[in-house]
């Protein structure tokens, strides 16, 4: 719970900051109220998605980049529910149900199965170093298999074997980093993270829009109450 307030502390700005070395563990003042979580959505899809839903606002999700990762949402009143979102997808409408636990960070993967849209939700891990960067590789991408994010040229792994639907985070020392994975016998990459800094939160995203994969990667915000 330590590191999700954190997380939560340090992306909003708020709480104060209290050095580690005066004050260790305790970092941040915050806590979410009971019965609270952040969501965030991931379009995996070819084309745009429009969500509607009583718990969020209306959203748009686009298709190019970071641009289909969304900052996470606060969403309220989550514990022992099923929340109903409508999805529509060129055009055509879908109603899904999903659930998620109540003070956990999640982040929700729009995909299909067979010819359906479907939802994939995630529970985040949420471990926090404000003196390291963290970096986790969420494998979006059904068919390119079980993945590894490595370093490039050396080919040494940083997020080893992660799943598809699933995801795999650790803090790392702040520095520069070029990445690269695999969709089955094919290379993807190499992306360049740039300067890691310390307390930075940034993920690296494998999908296979329309069958082609690409890696790319978003920083990890939440968007401030209301927006």
């Amino acid at each position: 719970m330590r590191h999700l307030l954190a997380m939560l502390a340090l992306a909003l700005g708020i709480g104060p900051v209290i050095p580690a070395r005066a004050q260790a563990p305790q970092l941040y003042e915050l806590r979410l109220p009971d019965g609270y979580s952040l969501l965030r959505y991931a379009n995996t899809l070819p084309s745009g998605v429009a969500l509607r839903s009583d718990f969020d606002l209306p959203r748009q999700i686009g298709t190019e980049g970071a641009a289909r990762i969304t900052p996470y949402y606060v969403v309220q009143d989550v514990a022992g529910k099923q929340l109903e979102l409508r999805v529509t997808v060129d055009g055509a409408a879908t109603t899904l149900r999903f659930a998620i636990q109540p003070n956990t960070f999640n982040t929700l993967l729009v995909t299909r199965q067979g010819d359906a849209v479907a939802l994939q939700p995630i529970q985040d891990t949420t471990e926090f170093n404000q003196l390291r960067a963290r970096l986790t590789f969420y494998n979006g991408a059904a068919p390119c298999g079980t993945a590894t994010l490595a370093l490039e040229p050396s080919g040494r792994a940083v997020l080893a074997d992660v799943a598809p639907g699933a995801m795999s985070a650790r803090t790392v020392t702040p520095t520069a980093a070029r990445v690269r994975t695999s969709c089955g016998s094919a290379r993807v990459g190499p992306l360049d993270l740039g300067r890691l800094e310390a307390g930075q939160l940034a993920s690296v995203w494998l999908m296979a829009p329309g069958g082609t994969p690409v890696l790319f990667t978003s920083r990890d915000t939440i968007a401030p109450p209301g927006r």
